[in-house]
């Protein structure tokens, strides 16, 4: 430890000298005093070949890089929040109109036409009719002739001018010569519908159909003797009627037709139903049918 020491100092007080020599250099340095290191004087020349080159020289002010501009900072508009109250008011006012010129047509309008109207009568239905009738065959014998009744009917329409129907009918009273009688009549008819878009509805109508009657003697009548007879008919009617369409489904109606009948049982050869006054006889008879009712289309 004491070499190291020993060694150290006499290094140190040997450095003393060399230091004091270097800052007292000749008048021609460009080193200001004190200082440790020093540059060559600028009119120093270049030490000839074989001699250590010193530092290089600083550039001159010429072959500095030109300066950069400096960058201008980014422009920031400011808009004001918009105000709470309402918009303001902006009045359209329309350039005038240049002489001269045609003015522009007005837009066409659309006209929507109405939905047509619906028939109160479909294309096709059914329907079930409901009727009463009054049988009118003259005054008779006894001035007491005349029946009634009531009946059904089933229709089909096809179509709205043309329909079909068969109606079950049954109707009592007095016949013509003053009998007790009851019949029960099968009928098929055609009807045509002359106005079918009106709500007043004329139609046409006529058919065929069976008949089957029982007649006895009215007990309050003494002039007339005890019989019990049974008879068969086939016949036609025709006739017209009136039709008043209150909705699609619900409809009244009246007609008249008028018939006309023979017998068809096997005792019409030899039992005639009417004689008359001059002895004549005869199996056929007619007369006229009053109905009235409503229909129910479906």
């Amino acid at each position: 430890m004491k070499l190291v020491v020993s060694s150290s100092v006499l290094a140190f007080v040997l450095a003393i000298p060399g230091v004091a020599a270097a800052q007292s250099a000749p008048g021609g340095s460009s080193c200001p005093p004190g200082s440790w290191f020093c540059a060559e004087p600028p009119d120093a020349k270049a030490a000839p070949a074989g001699k250590p080159v010193g530092l290089d020289p600083l550039p001159e002010p010429s072959d500095e890089p030109p300066a950069q501009a400096p960058r201008r900072a980014p422009t920031v508009t400011y808009q004001p929040a918009p105000s709470s109250g309402p918009p303001p008011v902006v009045v359209y006012q329309p350039p005038p109109p240049v002489m001269g010129a045609r003015p522009e047509a007005p837009p066409p309008y659309e006209y929507e036409p109405p939905p047509p109207h619906r028939p109160l009568t479909p294309p096709q239905e059914w329907g079930v009719n409901l009727h009463l009738e009054g049988a009118m065959l003259g005054s008779g014998t006894r001035n007491d002739a005349g029946m009634g009744g009531l009946g059904a009917g089933l229709r089909f329409k096809p179509s709205r001018h043309f329909g079909l129907e068969t109606t079950l009918d049954f109707v009592g009273g007095h016949g013509y010569a003053g009998d007790l009688r009851n019949e029960t009549a099968l009928s098929f008819n055609g009807l045509i519908f002359l106005n079918p878009q009106d709500r007043f509805q004329v139609y046409l109508l006529g058919g065929f159909g069976w008949a089957w009657a029982h007649s006895r003697n009215d007990p309050s009548d003494p002039t007339q003797s005890a019989f019990d007879a049974n008879y068969a008919y086939f016949g036609g009617q025709a006739g017209v009627g009136l039709e008043l369409r209150v909705t699609r489904v619900l409809a009244f109606n009246v007609d008249f037709r008028g018939f006309i009948r023979s017998r068809t049982d096997a005792l019409a050869q030899t039992q005639p139903e009417f004689t008359s006054t001059t002895g004549q006889q005869t199996n056929t008879s007619g007369g006229g049918l009053l109905t009235a009712g409503m229909t129910l289309y479906f």
